[in-house]
């Protein structure tokens, strides 16, 4: 019997960098403070991100900017799109480093 870590699952997990995500402070004191009573806040910001990040569903703006798209439900039952623009810094190989700049959030028109 094989056991789980046998086999190609290890070259999968080998191949895919360590991301670390970090927020802007000027992020975290203006735009997440203001958007925090809906819902938002860093812990699932930065897990979007990186998440997003592995699955390579992201826009690319330019050589090291990263555009992230998403929606979200205000507590009120309000549908919202947000943007989240990033920076990727490949400090090397192994390791990158994404750091979230600007945000913009808005209404969905129904």
């Amino acid at each position: 019997m094989q056991s789980l870590c046998d086999g190609g699952s290890e070259e999968t997990t080998m191949s895919q960098p360590l991301v670390i995500v970090r927020i802007s402070k000027r992020l975290t004191q203006h735009w997440i403070a203001k958007h925090e009573k809906d819902g938002l806040d860093e812990w699932r910001l930065a897990s979007f991100v990186k998440s997003q990040y592995a699955l390579h569903s992201y826009d690319r703006l330019s050589v090291d900017v990263l555009l992230f798209r998403f929606r979200f439900m205000k507590r009120g039952g309000q549908a919202m799109k947000a943007s989240l623009w990033v920076r990727e810094k490949r400090i090397n190989d192994a390791i990158t480093e994404l750091i979230m700049f600007r945000g913009h959030a808005e209404p969905i028109e129904s």
